[in-house]
């Protein structure tokens, strides 16, 4: 039993052994090609940046739904019977409820005034006995655009129509719809373009690496004549490849970061001349980890892919 403890300790020693050395080894190799490395993280960086400033972007704009005016209203018609005084209680204890971020009442007095403004019918309701239109509480619902706002804003407009005052629900969840359409089409199109460059990343770190292996051909070869297993061939050139998309994932974000510390200042001179309080968020710590943990993976891959080609191919040759 102790004899097996010390062969398994002895081969998981081993084991560390060579992939620290095969990390040292990558490394320095990365350090000694400084010019093509630079070149090569640089066009992966690039490539990565473009998906990730998307995302960012798209994230912002959804954002842009804290801002109250642009979020669609919901009309509610007083029953005629209902006093401007009671409609005004209702309206105040409505503004209470965490679903809602606004209730503005428009006496029906006032309604009639705009409505003779905008109408040609001044006349004929100066014929009427009593003003036909009713109180109206215009609330502005607290959406969020990530989750489900058309079935949030039927729950509260289900909820706000049980109210006694309440005569009629109107909702203008059109604009909701067509900016939920406009975001879904966003959200594939920057899937598409981040596949598309994904495998962009894959090819320029395997084509790196085959270059780096053709490099070193006659060194592969010295190393199988005295024993060398593939996977001892392999590791070095598998850690070269995870540190161009580490090193790359770094190089963008940093990228992604600079450009909009550069749009910081416009936007938010633009956010204060319309009176909002829209400030421009960056990457989330989780999106953050997911780029280094994607282009890591990329880098492994596009290495792995390319190992094995050239292993396949000397095999054949032998």
């Amino acid at each position: 039993m102790g004899a097996k403890y010390h062969q398994s300790g002895s081969f998981l020693g081993s084991l560390m052994g060579h992939h620290k050395e095969a990390i040292v080894y990558s490394l320095a190799k990365l350090w000694q090609s400084n010019l093509s490395t630079w070149i090569t993280l640089a066009a992966i960086a690039i490539a990565l940046c473009l998906p990730a400033s998307l995302h960012l972007l798209l994230q912002n704009l959804k954002s842009l739904t804290d801002d109250k005016r642009e979020v669609p209203t919901i009309s509610l018609f007083i029953k005629q019977d209902i006093s401007e005084q009671r409609a005004r209680d209702r309206g105040e204890l409505l503004e209470e409820l965490s679903q809602i971020d606004k209730v503005v009442l428009v006496p029906r007095d006032e309604a009639l005034k705009d409505f003779r403004k905008i109408t040609g019918f001044a006349e004929t309701l100066e014929t009427l006995d009593e003003n036909p239109l009713p109180h109206v509480l215009v609330v502005t619902p607290h959406i969020n655009l990530i989750g489900n706002p058309e079935e949030d804003m039927e729950k509260l407009a289900a909820k706000l129509n049980t109210y006694p005052e309440i005569d009629l629900v109107q909702m203008d969840i059109e604009w909701v719809r067509r900016l939920r359409s406009i975001l879904r089409i966003a959200e594939r199109a920057i899937f598409v373009i981040s596949a598309l460059l994904a495998l962009t990343v894959l090819l320029v770190i395997g084509n790196t690496i085959r270059l780096n292996i053709e490099n070193r051909k006659e060194e592969i070869k010295v190393s199988k004549l005295i024993g060398a297993t593939a996977a001892y061939i392999r590791r070095p050139f598998l850690y070269t490849g995870v540190w161009y998309g580490l090193f790359g994932g770094v190089m963008s974000l940093v990228l992604v970061h600079l450009a909009l510390l550069w749009f910081v200042g416009p936007v938010n001179e633009l956010a204060r001349l319309y009176g909002s309080t829209f400030v421009i968020s960056g990457l989330s710590v989780a999106t953050t980890f997911f780029i280094l943990f994607a282009s890591s993976l990329l880098g492994l891959v596009g290495a792995w892919i390319a190992v094995g080609s050239h292993l396949r191919s000397t095999k054949l040759e032998e």
